[in-house]
């Protein structure tokens, strides 16, 4: 919870939204944390060590609407997405596997054309944007080996993590400059 509440004081970062689990659905309210659990908070950690701003609903941005408004809000508010799919302890309160907002915020941020760092614990399926009914290039979803005995750390330390995330944090910040550069370009010419 200090690195939700960290995120959000910083002074100049550029805001990514970052859709995931509720942290008490992937493991318990008390230490020892989860296996998931940590690879949310690293993921977040991993997000900000490229000097982007994870923005997550209600932990660092709250806003008085209705669910499907914030979360238009925050994309809207956003120069790209992240997410992430772990296995949770029960299922939902409609007994499904994971909430629906897993479907919904990363494809309203592809609608609206956010660059999308997508990651998928293999020991869950899912359809939709998740891709379990076939790769949705170029988004096709890292997947985070658990059941192999790939841990948390092996994970964020892999190749392919870095270069996922170097990847997409480059996308992020070329469509921040572009939307947010001058009209007009001034240059000195020799």
């Amino acid at each position: 919870m200090n690195d939700l509440n960290e995120a959000a004081s910083a002074f100049f970062r550029i805001p990514v939204f970052f859709s995931h689990q509720n942290l008490f659905t992937l493991g318990p309210s008390q230490p020892p944390l989860s296996p998931e659990q940590k690879f949310i908070i690293r993921m977040f950690k991993e997000i900000k060590k490229v000097l982007l701003f994870p923005r997550t609903i209600p932990n660092t941005d709250q806003y008085p609407n209705t669910t499907l408004e914030n979360i238009r809000t925050m994309i809207n508010s956003s120069y790209g997405a992240a997410a992430a799919l772990l296995k949770p302890t029960s299922a939902t309160g409609q007994g499904e596997p994971y909430t629906p907002f897993l479907q919904i915020e990363p494809s309203m941020a592809l609608q609206y054309g956010l660059p999308l760092l997508l990651v998928k614990q293999d020991t869950i399926s899912a359809g939709g944007i998740w891709g379990d009914a076939g790769p949705l290039a170029p988004y096709t979803p890292l997947t985070w080996h658990s059941s192999t005995g790939v841990t948390v750390n092996e994970f964020f330390d892999s190749v392919q993590w870095k270069e996922a995330l170097q990847n997409w944090a480059g996308q992020v910040r070329s469509g921040y400059f572009i939307q947010t550069g001058p009209e007009f370009k001034y240059t000195c010419r020799n």
